[in-house]
């Protein structure tokens, strides 16, 4: 496998080429793609079915995507070719295993198969814009959870009162958000869990400012070091990973999704899409373990209708094309994967029953396709709930081809019991509250859960034991 330093070298010297033609290119090479490997999409009336050839042409096809486009450095405006031995002998030096965090706190971390029966591995949440106050205690309740493996970090909307922009207080940020982050795994009892630096800013010398074994990133860290849409790399992120490699820190690729309508046009260009960053954020960032494998649709496309509401399940469309992407990933490569299959959304009011119960299929669907958890949680008790719904689905033994019937029954005891489907999704989401007001992002979360006691409330409570009567008389088995 060539070296990180080689690869660098190719992101300065290979053919240069202006954004927008590469943008352009796109379309034109996925529809040349889709009809070389005949991969064009039958319609909404699958769900968690495909034919294993198609499994194996949609990853050749992403694998000649690479070899014959090559991956995009938005920095030099040059593209970075790989061979197909480099790609694909590449893929294969992937290890199924990483270890993070340290001591008695060390956990490893797995590839999960299709309807694997092991417990899935847990990203507590960070990955949000907390006030230096709040961070340092919010994030104490995820790195509780005696599930969770690591904890995510999370920015600051400002900083002793003055907003961050430029180099040095990039720098300084940086280096207090890990600081802080030591503090919250101590205070949880777990000085060794591992910590995922979610970054300030992508300059180099913000990504490895933080850097120092005693209080700040170790060794047994990570850093979220991403693919961006359409195949695109960064300069700094790739100088970012040559410095974490020598340094033992790992990476995570959180930008592992694409769009339906995108440069790379409709479903099937949108899958070879995300595979293509999948393969380019190994390649070229040496990221073990990648969250968000899924195709969605367009923030304009998944803005609520005006009136009435609907039912994700009623949505194959976009579930099929994330079960394709995670069986050739599972099937082809060793990348450990952290699911998101569905969009990101509530099921009726926050907290309530049904909006459990919409966790609770994104819980379902995940453990059933191979994935470990990362989700943008807004309490440590929802992270709970859906680990809890994970081990109950495994203890039923679910299959694969059971899982439709599932959520659907799932949906019809809501219209029956808990006053029908209340689904939207959030646009925009509800984290970009705290940029602009805290409390009322804030007030309605310690409703349900005891930020001080570090437990949910009676409220919350009540949800949980409404949800899981519904999901026990569906056929999960909980403890």
């Amino acid at each position: 496998m060539i070296g990180l330093y080689e690869v660098g070298e190719r992101a300065s010297a290979g053919s240069r080429m202006d954004e927008m033609e590469w943008n352009m290119g796109l379309y034109k090479k996925m529809l040349e793609l889709v009809q070389r490997y005949d991969l064009e999409y039958s319609g909404p009336d699958l769900f968690l079915e495909v034919h294993e050839d198609y499994v194996d042409r949609v990853f050749d096809a992403a694998v000649d995507f690479v070899v014959e486009m090559g991956i995009y450095c938005v920095t030099s405006n040059r593209v970075i070719n790989f061979t197909e031995d480099e790609v694909r002998g590449g893929l294969k030096e992937i290890p199924e295993e990483l270890t993070v965090g340290e001591g008695k706190d060390a956990r490893i971390l797995r590839k999960r198969e299709i309807e694997d029966r092991r417990q899935v591995n847990v990203i507590g949440d960070g990955h949000r814009p907390w006030p230096v106050e709040v961070g340092r205690w919010a994030p104490t309740g995820f790195a509780k959870l005696e599930r969770t493996d690591l904890v995510e970090g999370f920015n600051f909307p400002e900083l002793e009162g003055k907003r961050i922009h430029g180099i040095a207080m990039e720098a300084y940020a940086a280096k207090r958000e890990l600081s802080i982050l030591r503090e919250v795994v101590a205070d949880a009892g777990r000085p060794g869990m591992a910590i995922t630096y979610y970054p300030i800013s992508t300059r180099a010398s913000t990504l490895i400012a933080p850097i120092d074994p005693e209080k700040g990133l170790r060794r047994t860290d990570g850093v979220l070091l991403s693919v961006l849409p359409d195949v695109k790399v960064e300069y700094d992120l790739l100088t970012a990973a040559v410095v974490l490699s020598d340094y033992g820190s790992y990476r995570f690729n959180g930008g592992a999704s694409a769009y339906v309508g995108g440069f790379c046009g409709d479903t099937e260009g949108a899958i070879i899409e995300v595979l293509a960053k999948g393969m380019a954020a190994w390649l070229v960032y040496r990221d073990q373990a990648q969250y968000s494998f899924k195709v969605t649709k367009s923030v304009e496309a998944r803005r609520p209708p005006e009136e009435g509401r609907r039912s994700v399940v009623k949505e194959p469309s976009l579930i099929w094309p994330s079960y394709v992407l995670n069986r050739a990933l599972s099937k082809h490569t060793n990348l450990i994967r952290f699911g998101g299959v569905f969009e990101r959304g509530a099921c009726g009011e926050i907290g309530s029953a049904t909006y459990l119960l919409f966790l609770a299929e994104t819980a379902i669907v995940d453990t059933v396709l191979g994935c470990n958890f990362f989700g943008l949680h807004e309490i440590p008790a929802d992270v709970q709930f859906r680990v809890e719904v994970s081990d109950a689905t495994i203890k039923a033994g679910i299959k694969r081809e059971e899982v439709k019937e599932i959520l659907l029954a799932v949906e019809e005891r809501i219209r029956e019991k808990l006053g029908g489907i209340q689904e939207s999704i959030p646009v925009p989401d509800r984290r970009m509250l705290l940029y602009k007001d805290f409390d009322a992002y804030f007030n309605p979360l310690q409703e349900l859960y005891d930020f001080k006691r570090m437990e949910p409330t009676e409220k919350h409570l009540k949800s949980q034991n409404e949800a899981k009567r519904v999901l026990e008389e569906v056929g999960l088995a909980f403890s």
